[in-house]
C-alpha cells in the first residue's frame, strides 16, 4: 500500500456514506470545525499484520489503522454483534475479544469474519487482555467491588474469580512475572495479582488515575495517567519513574511495537497517536483531539458550548476547542446535554440527572434521583430528564415521560405542565413559547399560551431552536435541517445531506443532531454524524 493510499480526509461518517452538505437558494452553509476519523478512541492493541486496532465505544466500531501509510480501515461495522467495545485483545488466531463495559458483555470476531458472544453478564467489564504465552483471556471489571476473571474461549459463560472486591479497575496486562497488573483508577494504583491464587500486591502507588498498563521491551511497567495526560515507565526493582510522553488528559489506552513506538489513545478527545518511546515525541497522528458526538451545542455568553460524553467545552466562533471537564477527572458523568443560563453552565447526565458547574468549577447535582458510586456511569433513571435547553433566561427541561419543567439553578421547580408528547428529545424556547420534539414519534409542538401547535413531516426530529419568525428542526432520518414559519404555513429544507446521527442506527446512548441560533442569527449545526460544528446563514 503507497502512501498514496491514505485516507486522511475520509471522515468516519464517510467511511459508511458519502455526504455532500449543501444549503438551499438564499443561504449559504461553512464549516466551523472540521469533522473526525474517529468515533471515539478507548483500547488498542496492535494486530499481527501491525496494524493498530482502535476500539470506538460510542460509535460500537472497531478501526484498524496504518500508521505509516495513514490508512484507516473499519475492521467491525457498527450495527455488528459486537456492541460497544471498550478494550480489546488478540489471541494466538487473530481472534479480538472485546469488553463491553457498557452491556456487560464479553464478544468477539473471529479471523474468518463471524461473531460470538462468550459471556452474557459481566458488570462493567473493561480490561481484556490474552496471555501470550497460555492463550488465557482475562478481564476485570471498572465499578465498586470489580473482580479479576479468567474467561474460557470455548464454553460460553463459563468463568473463574481469580479475585474481587476491587475497585474500579481497568486495562490489565500479564507481567513478565506471570502475575496480572492492572490499575485502580480512583486509587492511583496498580496491582499485581496472581492467576492462581488470587494473591494481591499493591506495586505502584500515587498514580493520577491510572488507566491502562503494560511492559516495556526492557521489563519496565508503562503506565497511563489520565488525568495529567501522561504515558510513565516505572522500574519496578528501583522503584524510578521516567516520563515517556506528554499529551492531553484523558488518556486511555496504549500499546508498544517492536520499533519503539509507542500508540496512545485519549477517550476524551478521540484522539490516536504515534509518539517515539525514546525520545517521546510525536510521530503521525491518526486523528487529533475533536468530539465524540458532539452530543449537543448550546449558544453560550461568548461561543457556545458542548455536551460531549466524555467532556463539556466551550467552542469559539473559529471553531477553537477548549476542554471544561473530562469524564472520571473532574466531570462524574457522561454528558448527552448542556445549557448556558445566566453565564452558568448546567449538563444533563445519560443517566438522565442534572448537574450545575459552581463558581469552583466543581459539577453539582440539582435534579435527579440516582443514587451509588456507579449511578451515574451505569444507571438510568426512567423516569429522569432527556433533554436541557433555555427559554427566556430559564433552565428548561424535557422529562423522559413528556412533561415540561422549569427549573431554578438550585434545582428548585417553578412550573410543570404536560407536554402532550410520549416523551422529549430536544426542548428550546424564545419569547414565552417553548418548543419540543419526539424523535420516536416523529413530532414537533410549540407550546404557549394557546393550543400547541403540532408540526408534522418529519422522520426522526431531534434538535430544535426558536427565532422570532421560524422554528428550526434537525432531523437525522432526513439528514436535514428544516426551517417552519412559527404559524406553520411554510417549511424549507434549509440544509440537505448532512451528516446528521450515526450512519447506521444502534442503542440510544443520548446522542443529539442539535441545533441552535448564534447572537448574529446564524443557525449552528451540532453533526454528531462527523463530528463537526456547521454554520448556516440566510443572505
Amino acid at each position: 500500500m503507497s502512501e498514496s493510499s491514505s485516507n486522511a480526509k475520509v471522515s468516519r461518517f464517510d467511511i459508511y456514506l458519502d455526504t455532500s452538505p449543501s444549503a438551499a437558494t438564499g443561504w449559504s452553509i461553512e464549516t466551523v470545525r472540521e469533522p473526525s476519523r474517529l468515533f471515539g478512541a478507548n483500547g488498542v492493541r496492535l494486530h499481527a499484520d501491525g496494524r493498530l486496532w482502535i476500539s470506538e465505544l460510542v460509535g460500537e466500531h472497531l478501526s484498524a489503522w496504518d500508521a505509516d501509510n495513514d490508512v484507516l480501515s473499519n475492521a467491525s461495522p457498527m450495527g455488528s454483534e459486537l456492541r460497544g467495545p471498550d478494550d480489546i485483545a488478540f489471541d494466538s488466531e487473530g481472534t479480538v475479544y472485546a469488553a463491553e463495559t457498557m452491556n456487560g458483555r464479553i464478544t468477539g470476531l473471529r479471523a474468518d469474519g463471524t461473531y460470538f458472544v462468550l459471556v452474557d453478564e459481566c458488570p462493567a467489564v473493561n480490561g481484556i487482555t490474552v496471555d501470550p504465552v497460555t492463550d488465557k483471556l482475562y478481564v476485570d471489571e471498572m465499578r465498586e467491588g470489580g473482580r479479576v476473571l479468567e474467561i474460557d474461549k470455548f464454553e460460553r459463560n463459563k468463568v473463574r474469580v481469580i479475585a474481587e472486591n476491587l475497585d474500579w479497575l481497568n486495562a490489565l496486562e500479564m507481567g513478565p512475572d506471570r502475575r496480572l497488573y492492572m490499575p485502580q483508577v480512583f486509587a492511583g494504583t496498580v496491582l499485581a495479582v496472581d492467576p492462581e491464587s488470587g494473591a494481591i500486591e499493591t506495586v505502584v502507588e500515587g498514580l493520577a488515575h491510572p488507566t491502562a498498563v503494560k511492559f516495556a521491551p526492557d521489563g519496565r511497567l508503562v503506565v497511563t495517567q489520565a488525568s495529567i495526560g501522561e504515558v510513565t515507565a516505572v522500574d519496578l526493582n528501583t522503584g524510578d519513574w521516567t516520563r515517556l510522553v506528554s499529551l492531553a488528559p484523558g488518556v486511555d489506552n496504549f500499546d508498544i511495537d517492536t520499533r519503539g513506538y509507542i500508540y496512545v489513545s485519549n477517550f476524551v478527545e478521540a484522539s490516536v497517536a504515534r509518539y517515539s518511546m525514546e525520545t517521546g515525541e510525536l510521530d503521525k497522528v491518526l486523528s487529533a483531539g475533536s468530539f465524540l458526538g458532539p452530543y449537543q451545542i448550546a449558544t453560550a455568553t461568548e461561543g457556545f458550548v458542548v455536551a460531549d460524553h466524555g467532556s463539556v467545552c466551550r467552542v469559539d466562533s473559529e471553531g477553537d476547542l477548549v476542554r471544561i471537564s473530562r469524564l472520571l477527572l473532574d466531570q462524574p458523568f457522561v454528558a448527552v446535554g448542556i445549557a448556558e443560563v445566566g453565564g452558568t453552565l448546567v449538563a444533563l447526565t445519560q443517566a438522565g440527572e442534572v448537574f450545575r458547574r459552581d463558581d469552583s468549577g466543581e459539577w453539582v447535582k440539582i435534579y435527579g434521583s440516582l443514587d451509588g458510586a456507579n449511578s451515574e456511569y451505569f444507571g438510568q433513571d426512567s423516569d429522569g430528564v432527556n433533554a436541557v435547553g433555555v427559554g427566556d433566561g430559564q433552565l428548561l427541561v424535557g422529562m423522559r415521560h413528556g412533561d415540561v419543567v422549569v427549573l431554578e439553578l438550585d434545582g428548585t421547580v417553578v412550573s410543570r405542565m404536560s407536554s402532550g408528547l410520549a416523551t422529549i428529545t430536544a426542548i428550546s424556547g424564545l419569547s414565552g413559547a417553548i418548543v419540543v420534539s419526539d424523535e420516536t414519534a416523529g413530532s414537533v409542538l410549540v407550546l404557549g399560551d394557546g393550543e400547541p401547535l403540532a408540526l408534522n413531516g418529519f422522520k426522526r426530529p431531534q434538535g430544535v431552536a426558536l427565532t422570532e419568525d421560524y422554528v428550526v428542526v434537525a432531523d437525522p432520518g432526513e439528514r436535514q435541517i428544516v426551517c417552519v414559519s412559527r404559524n406553520g404555513e411554510r417549511r424549507e429544507a434549509v440544509a440537505v445531506d448532512l451528516p446528521l446521527g450515526l450512519p447506521r442506527l444502534q442503542a440510544d446512548d443520548g446522542r443529539r443532531s442539535s441545533v441552535t441560533i448564534d447572537k448574529d442569527g446564524s443557525i449552528i449545526i451540532g453533526c454528531d454524524g462527523d463530528g463537526s460544528i456547521r454554520r448556516l446563514v440566510r443572505h
